[in-house]
């Protein structure tokens, strides 16, 4: 979500920020919609925080070329 290349807590902020606060919007949007529902919110954050802390599913790769879109 943040575009770091890397999906760790600070992709679930960013979404929080966003959501929330009025931050930034994830560019492209789709790099925020981290359980691939087709919106961004605040599950997203929680889908890639259940990712980085106890191993679930990862998050979208939307483009297929094995990277999450996060």
């Amino acid at each position: 979500a943040n575009a770091d290349q890397a999906v760790n807590v600070s992709d679930a902020v960013y979404i929080v920020n966003y959501v929330f606060i009025g931050g930034n919007a994830p560019d492209p949007l789709d790099a925020g919609d981290g359980n691939c529902d087709s919106t961004v919110n605040v599950s997203d954050a929680v889908w890639i925080i259940n990712y980085v802390f106890i191993g679930g599913n990862p998050p979208c790769d939307t483009n297929g070329d094995g990277i999450p879109d996060c």
